[in-house]
């Protein structure tokens, strides 16, 4: 063995041009590898940790569409109009919850869509309209339960008022988009003032006048919609649609009963059907009726199911043991009949999960090619290498080399470029993006914010990913020099010494 590599060195220094080509191509790849995947690791660590941390916890539970798959943005349908499901069942739910060891705490969520309106009232003359997008005036609405979330979370600070309180009635919104609409609006909005919302799902629009509890920051700022805002959950109910009297048990006398069990039909439109019996006039009650209307719409008593949730959102007491805890909460739901999925946090960030994949898919084609160009350029480069050592191979033929040892030493050579090569090229590769993790580049937009994992480009090599860019780099090095390997062992040691 120590033979065949001084063999394989002293060919690398004495075909050194085709060894640097060869040499480049592999550092080159190893190179791209480690800051590709350096990038790849950053945006899904700085999505995970800007949901998980922040919003969907450890574990995310949602009910099952058949329309597609279910995140904290709705379901992904084609026409991107399909109900988000409810948690059915919502106390045998919780009560699975609880039965489970290794969580530590839960709240339950729901959210939905909603846009800032005037209504019928005319534009201010000093309101901003040539810089006015409408993305600026829409909400997507967390409807939480305010006793249980803010203990789960703690991603925000509050720049004015306060965090929503159970019993509340009204909005929680971002500093920064609270002066895009006080602009549209043109007057400046604090804590106390209404917004006019007007709220919109599968079951159609609604306006609410919701007052502004307080106005937030985000602590860090990550990969989620700059649009997001707080609403108390029977606001959010009422606005989204949600299931009316879902919960409600209701028992039926058996006077309202009796007419399922009539035979003949036509006797339900007989004469006994209309009562004879006079019926005392009775006066309505305008005071009754002027009182309920005068109501704002948030001391009315709510319509919506109370137990109308979509979501519920989960810490472990482990991090580590997530996917298990997944699996015991999947088998317990299926053991129940209960048509809930547990997923982690890239099912719940949903359109923002999959980015994270496709960049990575984009990224694996793009390195598929890139091996491809280089296995073709590598390979005719060794070809030309063997065609040179024609004279060579044939004498080593000649006095007893044997078609494993010429196997052996091409193998050697292949494998001794590419490893030294490999091994610059990641280090180079680690330079690189240490310099571009200093240089704290600020994304400009949301592409660059899912790119870079953040507000800022963070990107950072893992000994996997340099592990993996190095044996990667050697495979390809080992591919490219089989076919040079075949021609060489095809030649005939009587021809070959014969060559010049």
């Amino acid at each position: 063995m120590p033979v065949i590599f001084r063999l394989a060195f002293r060919n690398i220094r004495e075909h050194a041009s085709k060894s640097l080509i060869i040499g480049f191509l592999l550092a080159f790849g190893a190179l791209i590898l480690v800051v590709g995947n350096a990038f790849i690791d950053a945006s899904a660590m700085g999505i995970r940790k800007t949901f998980s941390d922040n919003y969907t916890g450890d574990i995310f539970i949602s009910g099952v569409s058949e329309e597609g798959a279910v995140s904290l943005f709705g379901v992904t349908s084609p026409g991107g109009l399909a109900e988000t499901p409810l948690i059915p069942e919502f106390d045998k739910t919780i009560a699975i919850l609880q039965s489970n060891p290794h969580i530590k705490a839960f709240s339950p969520l729901a959210t939905g869509f909603a846009q800032v309106t005037r209504g019928d009232l005319p534009r201010p003359e000093n309101a901003e309209t040539s810089s006015s997008s409408p993305q600026d005036r829409f909400f997507f609405l967390f409807g939480v339960d305010a006793a249980t979330y803010w203990q789960l979370f703690d991603s925000i600070e509050i720049a004015a008022g306060r965090r929503l309180q159970p019993g509340d009635r009204g909005l929680m919104v971002r500093e920064s988009q609270l002066k895009k609409i006080s602009a549209w609006l043109g007057k400046t909005l604090v804590p106390g003032d209404s917004l006019l919302v007007q709220g919109f799902s599968s079951a159609g629009f609604r306006l609410r006048e919701l007052p502004i509890i307080g106005v937030f920051r985000q602590k860090e700022e990550g990969t989620t919609p700059e649009q997001l805002a707080y609403i108390d959950i029977e606001s959010l109910r009422v606005m989204a649609g949600l299931t009316v009297g879902a919960n409600e048990n209701i028992q039926l006398q058996p006077e309202a009963t009796n007419m399922l069990a009539v035979e003949d039909t036509d006797a339900l439109f007989g004469d006994d059907l209309v009562m004879s019996e006079a019926v005392p006039a009775q006066s309505p009650d305008f005071n009754t009726i002027t009182e309920q209307l005068s109501r704002k719409p948030e001391e009315r008593t709510p319509i919506a199911d109370e137990g109308a949730w979509q979501f519920i959102v989960v810490k472990t007491d482990n991090p580590a043991r997530t996917r298990k805890t997944i699996v015991e909460l999947n088998t317990s739901f299926a053991r129940e009949g209960l048509p809930l999925v547990a997923g982690d946090w890239q099912k719940a960030a949903g359109p923002y999960g999959q980015s994270v994949d496709v960049v990575r898919i984009v990224f694996a084609a793009a390195i598929i090619i890139l091996s491809i160009v280089a296995v073709i350029i590598i390979t005719n480069t060794f070809v030309i290498s063997v065609l040179e050592r024609t004279s060579e191979i044939g004498t080593m033929r000649a006095i007893g080399a044997g078609k494993g040892f010429i196997r052996a030493m091409f193998a050697a050579e292949a494998v001794t470029l590419a490893t030294f090569s490999a091994l610059i090229g990641a280090v180079l590769g680690v330079l690189v993006t240490m310099a571009l993790r200093a240089l704290r580049i600020e994304a400009t937009n949301q592409f660059f914010v899912i790119l870079f994992g953040g507000q800022y480009m963070s990107p950072f090599v893992t000994l996997g990913n340099f592990a993996g860019a190095v044996l990667i780099m050697v495979l390809v090095g080992f591919i490219a020099h089989l076919y040079p390997v075949m021609l060489a062992l095809r030649i005939q040691p009587v021809r070959a010494m014969q060559e010049e």
